[in-house]
């Protein structure tokens, strides 16, 4: 609408100045008219030309941030063209998949001529998970705001926002302290529930959830995937990708990093286990180090998270069997063990019975 007024104003001073040239008839007034036709065009021709020669990049920032804190992120605009235009809207996407979050907004960066204009974007991020920042347009305003056109970048940063490392989390040590020793000679042999070591054929009671089914179609015959299995007093933790409106799964996480921390420092060999819809079927990894949970941390942001409370941990006892120690995180609810520890009144964690 503003594009129009702008065309209805230019067409009024038109007049007025045609009226005041047939009357006076100045050549000043003659050579108004003159540029006032001209411009225009030239105007828009130049638009066009900019709007063709521009290129949006992400950048200046590191990848790895801790959420609540803003950072910078550069937005880096480049005119290959000669044009120069004070005008330029770029489009901006923030999305975040595992929380299914998505939000726009447009920056006005100009475009000088034959050059490059950075601008710093700050952006705070209060969920954890992976932030993807896209631009697929540009918008060109032509001098006399007259015309607007749209021009397609490709532009994508993505930047990973790890919980903060100052999460106290502080559990009940008598729940954990049974069998740490045979977790240890465990974690050094290698053992971990969820590694396949060898696929072979089906026997008789076999477990059903260790069918290979993709190999079994195949081969045209049942084929099973052959676990290593752990001491039964081996510590792993289970974390449930359990998500609702209020975005619990980000205390979740948030609980789960703050306790592999504390983990860490103590020196209690772990491992950390999901439930993956994607792939069906659990994901597992030992933790020995800060980037081997910050790794962990990060193979989780490109989960699917779930609305059934207790599905992950329902899913995971199938596979693992009920004869195991587990230390469960996820939504306060009616306890289903031994409590280990509470991350404010939303987060618990417990030892499954």
């Amino acid at each position: 609408m503003k594009y129009v007024w702008h065309i209805v104003r230019y067409v009024i001073v038109f007049i007025i100045n045609l009226l005041i040239l047939l009357f006076v008839h100045s050549y000043f007034n003659l050579v108004i008219m003159i540029i006032m036709l001209v411009f225009p065009v030239v105007s828009m021709v130049c638009a066009v030309i900019t709007s063709r020669h521009l290129t949006v990049a992400f950048g200046g920032c590191s990848t790895s941030l801790t959420v609540d804190e803003p950072f910078l992120i550069s937005v880096i605009l480049d005119n290959k063209s000669y044009i120069p235009n004070m005008n330029v809207d770029i489009v901006i996407t923030m999305s975040n998949d595992l929380f299914k979050t998505r939000g726009t907004h447009t920056l006005c960066i100009p475009a000088y001529s034959h050059n490059s204009d950075v601008v710093d974007y700050q952006i705070g991020q209060s969920l954890t998970g992976v932030l993807k920042v896209m631009a697929d347009a540009v918008y060109v305003t032509d001098w006399m705001g007259v015309i607007r056109l749209k021009s397609k970048c490709h532009a994508v940063g993505e930047y990973v926002v790890y919980p903060s490392g100052n999460v106290q989390i502080e559990p009940e040590m008598s729940a954990l302290a049974q069998g740490m020793t045979e977790s240890e000679e465990s974690r050094k042999k290698g053992y971990d529930f969820s590694e396949v070591v060898d696929v072979r054929e089906y026997q008789p009671g076999d477990r059903l959830q260790n069918i290979h089914w993709k190999l079994s179609a195949k081969n045209d015959m049942l084929m099973v995937k052959d676990r290593e299995s752990m001491s039964s007093s081996n510590l792993i933790v289970v974390v449930e990708l359990v998500n609702d409106e209020t975005n619990i799964l980000n205390d979740i996480l948030k609980a789960a990093y703050g306790l592999g921390v504390y983990l860490l420092k103590e020196q209690i060999p772990y491992t950390y286990c999901i439930w993956s819809d994607k792939i069906q079927d659990a994901v597992a990894m030992p933790v020995d180090s800060m980037d081997d949970l910050r790794n962990w941390m990060e193979l989780i942001f490109y989960e699917n998270a779930y609305e059934d409370e207790g599905h992950g941990m329902d899913m995971i006892s199938r596979v693992m069997g009920a004869d195991k120690r587990i230390l469960v995180i996820t939504k306060s609810s009616e306890l289903h063990g031994e409590k280990v520890f509470d991350y404010g009144s939303r987060v618990e964690g417990y030892i499954s019975d």
